[in-house]
């Protein structure tokens, strides 16, 4: 007995002095591989992506990833400034359009920064799941996703060797990116918010039995989406899948145009017709978004009165960009979070007669939102 114990102890002995080089990951911790190779951006020529995927339980849905966008045909051994984007509900990290003019991660990539991109759990989720198969999803909350963003950011870190990364995200992501900040404030370098906030409301529950969010609507069906952004892709000048229209783009402008709930209708969602988003642009942007998103999410809020007070200690820098389709209070949420930080005179652009999407992939994006937040990449990196 005396010697297997000897036996047992030498061996955990060595395997500590492993963990401690690095050798062995410890308990909890996630690792990455590459996944496939390389690929150049046919849109964006020199443009590199690499993508990198993890396991982080045991059901099939339970896996992130990460895209890494940069130039040349090898990934910077040091770059000069990280970006982590956390896309929005629903979205997910990989190149949707090459066109550095209606793509922040191809933009910021173009102008030498180093940007890292997340896929969500959801989008592991394949799209024909029947939703009695989702129940999972009702353990998928804020501080889950958080976690895995905490592990992909350390992965990060470790690749690029920056200590600090600079945070970005949009929609739903802002509120993640905030998150993030507010639990590790040491090592965020600035938080982008591209037309989002951190949530004021209460938390309440999801409905029993509701697991999952499901992006098609009664009318415009997952499947028939997927039709309608196809043949936009296609041919936007074919005729319309609903005959009132005449051409596939002039279905899809009224779609998104007057996307009602959450939107409100009037352009809160995008506004092609007034010129600030392109109809195939946003149909490309459209059709790789992820069919589910965890329910209990909707309800959550979790900015405990600790974690505003940690983020308010922060000091870290913000530049925040907000669309004003959505109603008359959206452009104040996106300010009052910018201020959240306690960093002074904190960067804040409201634009008018913008809708949500107009900011990460419309007609303007590249002059009034991409370029200015390479700028301030550039002033704050260090």
């Amino acid at each position: 007995m005396k010697i297997r114990r000897r036996i047992a102890i030498s061996l955990l002995a060595v395997l500590l002095f492993f963990v401690a080089l690095g050798a062995v990951p410890s308990a909890g911790e996630t690792e990455f591989s590459a996944v496939g190779a390389a690929r150049e951006l046919k849109g964006a020529p020199g443009i590199y992506e690499w993508k990198f995927g993890s396991t982080v339980g045991k059901s099939p849905f339970d896996k992130i990833a990460l895209h890494r966008v940069a130039k040349g045909p090898n990934p910077p051994a040091h770059p000069d400034a990280v970006v982590l984007y956390l896309p929005g509900t629903n979205m997910n990290g990989e190149v949707a359009l090459e066109d550095p003019r209606y793509s922040f991660q191809v933009y910021l990539a173009g102008h030498g920064v180093d940007v890292w991109s997340m896929d969500y759990r959801t989008h592991f989720i394949p799209p024909q799941t029947p939703q009695s198969d989702l129940s999972e999803l009702a353990n998928w909350t804020n501080d889950l996703f958080e976690s895995d963003i905490d592990a992909a950011a350390k992965f990060v870190s470790e690749k690029t060797g920056r200590d600090k990364l600079f945070v970005a995200g949009f929609s739903r992501g802002v509120e993640f990116a905030y998150l993030y900040a507010a639990r590790h404030p040491e090592r965020v370098a600035g938080i982008i918010a591209l037309d989002g906030f951190i949530p004021r409301h209460p938390m309440r529950p999801a409905p029993a039995g509701h697991y999952a969010d499901d992006i098609g609507g009664e009318h415009l069906t997952y499947d028939k989406r997927h039709t309608l952004m196809q043949m936009v892709i296609d041919n936007p000048d074919q005729p319309a899948p609903i005959p009132k229209f005449k051409t596939a783009r002039e279905n899809l402008e009224h779609v998104v145009y007057g996307a009602g709930g959450f939107f409100g209708g009037n352009g809160g969602l995008a506004n092609p017709q007034g010129g600030f988003s392109d109809a195939v642009a946003l149909a490309k942007l459209l059709i790789g978004y992820d069919r589910y998103w965890p329910a209990v999410q909707d309800g959550e809020n979790p900015f405990s009165p600790e974690l505003l007070a940690a983020l308010k200690a922060s000091k870290i820098p913000v530049i925040a960009f907000a669309s004003t389709n959505f109603g008359i209070q959206w452009p104040g949420q996106v300010e009052e979070a910018a201020k959240s930080t306690g960093a002074p005179d904190p960067s804040f652009t409201k634009l008018d007669s913008w809708g949500h999407l107009d900011v990460l992939a419309g007609t303007k994006s590249e002059s009034k939102v991409f370029a200015p937040a390479a700028a301030w990449i550039k002033q704050h990196q260090k």
